[in-house]
């Protein structure tokens, strides 16, 4: 690694110089937002992929994004706080940190250089299609993408791994140079670096998925919905997950956005205009199997849904 970039990375930098004095974090400088949420343009600016050295000198307090990052410690070590689990990264460990998960970081030292890796959603999307087969990367970056998704972090320690560690001095390289054609020359290093992530899966510690209540209802009714569509009712699923039906409706609505039978109508739609465009099975027959009984009842919803009868929408006609 050129010794005078790390140089100028670990260099105080003027938040750090007003914490010696005495400063708390500003979380103006991250943040649009109450919840503290680091906000991308606060960081990013017009760019899609940058690198920063984390605060030092201080507790740095809870906070999420609204992007994903990652952590390599080029030197010493920093403890990250997750769900009240303590995290501690040495040299030359990596952590990912997908668009909703919360944490924050103990104190670091001056000699402990943790250098935060910040990439736009654009940038993710360009090298998800590098590694989307990758079976533990391409889950990662699949479900930190789904704005309803659960936090999620992925602890490597590659200390002693040499192609991670040569990976990541030429993507701080060239991030700190910015040459023509950069953006190509990132994303290649940063679809390499996920790659030899899943490849070196050994090095991988540990790993969280957080559900919040919400979400975890959300994935309750969707997949009831998706198993039971023909016969689900509210009083079933209620039953199933120890609700009162009248409590659940309530829930639904809140969470979902829609109430459960607009729910339930919209799954059994999507299934009988799939069954149109790949089967063919008569128009009744597709009724019946997605539990409508009333065909006219069937026709009206498919209509006020699609904008065409079934019969117009299998073949294309307006």
């Amino acid at each position: 690694m050129d010794a005078q970039i790390i140089k100028d990375l670990c260099r105080l930098s003027a938040e750090e110089k007003l914490i010696l004095g005495g400063q708390k974090v500003k979380k103006d400088d991250y943040t649009l937002s109450k919840e503290f949420i680091v906000n991308s343009e606060k960081v990013l600016g017009a760019r899609e992929i940058d690198m920063r050295l984390h605060t030092r000198f201080i507790d740095f307090p809870e906070h999420g994004h609204d992007y994903t990052e990652f952590m390599y410690v080029y030197a010493g070590s920093i403890t990250h706080v997750i769900e009240g689990g303590r995290i501690t990264l040495q040299s030359g460990d990596i952590l990912l940190l997908n668009k909703h998960i919360r944490h924050s970081i103990l104190r670091a030292g001056e000699g402990d250089v943790g250098i935060n890796f910040i990439l736009s959603n654009a940038f993710l999307q360009y090298v998800f299609h590098n590694v989307k087969n990758d079976d533990v990367m391409g889950g990662f970056l699949s479900r930190n993408f789904d704005e309803n998704g659960e936090g999620e972090y992925l602890f490597f320690q590659t200390k002693d791994v040499f192609p991670i560690r040569n990976l990541m001095d030429n993507l701080i390289f060239a991030l700190a140079k910015q040459t023509a054609g950069g953006y190509g020359i990132l994303s290649q290093l940063v679809s390499l670096l996920f790659s030899y992530l899943s490849y070196y899966k050994e090095t991988l510690q540990s790993g969280l998925r957080i559900s919040s209540p919400d979400t975890r209802l959300r994935q309750a009714v969707s997949a009831y919905l998706e198993r039971h569509y023909p016969n689900a009712t509210l009083a079933e699923l209620a039953s199933r997950l120890g609700y009162t039906a009248e409590y659940l409706s309530h829930r639904i609505r809140a969470v979902c956005g829609a109430p459960f039978r607009s729910l339930l109508m919209a799954r059994r739609l999507e299934v009988a205009a799939r069954l149109l465009r790949e089967s063919r099975l008569p128009v009744d027959e597709i009724a019946r199997t997605v539990g409508y009984e009333n065909l006219s009842h069937f026709h009206r919803m498919f209509r006020a849904r699609y904008g065409a009868t079934p019969h117009r929408y299998r073949t294309g006609e307006k």
